[in-house]
């Protein structure tokens, strides 16, 4: 066995250690500040079975990213089926290995992870269709938003329901950073070089560490603020011929509701789900 040279011991004992930025996975720290999954099914399943009168089964997660919501979903109930669909090939492989193969191979039957455009049509067919965490905003142009829509009615089984998450208000229109404390780190949403012609912007999600160190950034991309009345008008025109809008707001204690609504006041940020059939 080759013997170390002082010089080579000394450099590794002054080595400094990984920092935690360093450490962290990207994907992890994403569904720990961002995902919602409980709550959105929670939603989802209040909201289905007022209107049909039965469980929803399969669910089809657009965007998927990591899937963790269609795992999510397959967990609840062993009748339960979900269908991801996503262009990220990195994404969709951490989620098979984190969040289907990690909860054991049942689950993982029971969730398809598709690698592809949600723009293009496929055979898959579900109870639910959602794209949340705002992540239709990363279609730009109204065609493009209109055959989304079209495909995802067309992806709806009999008394289907599509549903969105919306995000408005007077602050969301404009250049702003946004940092909200997590378990161990900091998560930061930066939304810069807002265009009011036509709504786009330059977005970024970083994450910061006690140790000084941060990821910036962790994942950035362009996106387009659709508005309500936009969504709505397209929605009509993809074919859905209803809408129920439900206004989030927080109790004392910061708890969300989620209440139907016809017309409310206009907020500095507000939240809202859209669901259409």
């Amino acid at each position: 066995m080759a013997r170390r040279s002082a010089t080579q011991v000394r450099h590794e004992t002054l080595a400094e250690p990984p920092s935690l930025a360093e450490q962290a996975d990207r994907h992890a720290l994403y569904q720990q500040a961002v995902n919602a999954p409980v709550a959105h099914i929670d939603f989802i399943r209040k909201v289905y079975r007022g209107m049909r009168k039965r469980e929803p089964r399969v669910l089809k997660e657009d965007f998927c990213g990591t899937a963790l919501m269609a795992a999510t979903w397959a967990q609840r109930s062993p009748h339960n089926r979900a269908i991801g669909v996503d262009l990220d090939a990195e994404a969709l492989a951490w989620g098979q290995r984190h969040n289907l193969e990690l909860r054991g191979p049942a689950l993982a039957r029971r969730v398809a992870l598709v690698h592809g455009d949600v723009l293009e049509d496929r055979p898959h067919r579900a109870d639910i269709v959602c794209a949340l965490n705002f992540s239709y905003n990363l279609l730009l142009a109204r065609h493009q938003l209109l055959a989304y829509l079209r495909g995802a009615r067309r992806s709806l089984l009999p008394g289907g329901l599509f549903l969105l998450d919306c995000i408005g208000g007077t602050e969301a229109v404009i250049d702003f950073s946004e940092e909200r404390g997590c378990q161990d780190f900091t998560y930061i949403w930066s939304q810069q070089d807002f265009n009011p012609l036509d709504h786009s912007a330059r977005c970024s999600i970083s994450f910061a560490f006690p140790d000084g160190s941060r990821i910036e950034p962790a994942f950035a991309y362009r996106w387009r603020l659709w508005t309500m009345p936009e969504l709505r008008d397209c929605l009509a025109e993809a074919g859905f011929t209803g809408v129920r809008i439900f206004w989030e707001y927080s109790d004392e204690a910061g708890e969300a509701r989620h209440v139907e609504i016809d017309r409310e006041q206009n907020q500095e940020i507000w939240l809202a789900y859209v669901v259409a059939w």
